[in-house]
């Protein structure tokens, strides 16, 4: 009996020794590779701690530059924008008020100088223009012509949204858009947009010539200089 449970003892005991010594591996192998670890946090740290850096001082100085460069950008528009308007007045003895309303409305088009140039040669900016031939408003438009299908297209709803500045100029554009559609050639459209005169795509041609100039300098030539 003793024999046997000398021999119990022993086992029990060697069965503990191995579970120590397992658990000591365990702990062992935990430590290297916390230990095999540590560089590469480490390493993680330092970049975050780089790109925090990195952040505070790139960042809010790009960011300054972009406000800087819009800032700037938009003094820049503004004074081009006050030099043209300048222009239209030199040309035509319409109050500055109604001039900005019919550089916004031209604006929206997306060809500003063109619609411009057509507005001064046919009505000298004058909303409530109307010439022999009927053609009402700045861009001179026939109503006879072109009133039904500028209704149908949803740009003015009755004749008299005509002498409305920014309906006129929504409906003289329709109207170049479709003759540049049916030609590809801006003079060729423009003595279409007139009903023929070759003088006329001229004219508009060098009015848009000066309101260009106008925008990127102080000075620029009257358009009266250049009518004969």
């Amino acid at each position: 009996m003793n024999v046997m449970a000398n021999v119990i003892v022993l086992g029990t005991g060697f069965e503990e020794v191995c579970m120590l010594t397992a658990m000591t591996e365990k702990s062992v192998d935990a430590q290297t590779k916390r230990i095999l670890l540590m560089p590469f946090v480490f390493l993680i740290i330092v970049a975050m701690i780089g790109l925090a850096a990195a952040y505070t001082v790139i960042i809010p100085g790009e960011l300054a530059h972009t406000l800087s460069f819009s800032s700037l950008r938009t003094g820049s528009d503004e004074a081009a924008k006050k030099r043209v308007l300048d222009w239209m007045a030199e040309n035509s003895a319409v109050p500055e008020q109604v001039l900005a309303k019919i550089y916004n409305a031209a604006a929206v088009t997306g060809n500003r100088d063109l619609i411009l140039a057509i507005c001064l040669v046919e009505s000298n900016f004058n909303p409530n223009a109307e010439s022999d031939k009927g053609a009402i408003g700045l861009m001179g438009i026939m109503p006879g012509v072109w009133v039904k299908e500028l209704k149908e297209q949803g740009i003015i709803r009755e004749r008299d949204d005509l002498y409305n500045i920014s309906g006129n100029i929504a409906a003289g554009a329709h109207v170049l858009a479709t003759y540049m559609s049916e030609t590809s050639d801006l003079r060729l459209a423009l003595i279409r947009y007139v009903g023929g005169a070759s003088w006329y795509a001229t004219k508009v041609l060098q009015a848009q010539k000066q309101i260009r100039l106008a925008q990127n300098a102080d000075q620029s030539l009257p358009f009266s200089s250049l009518r004969n």
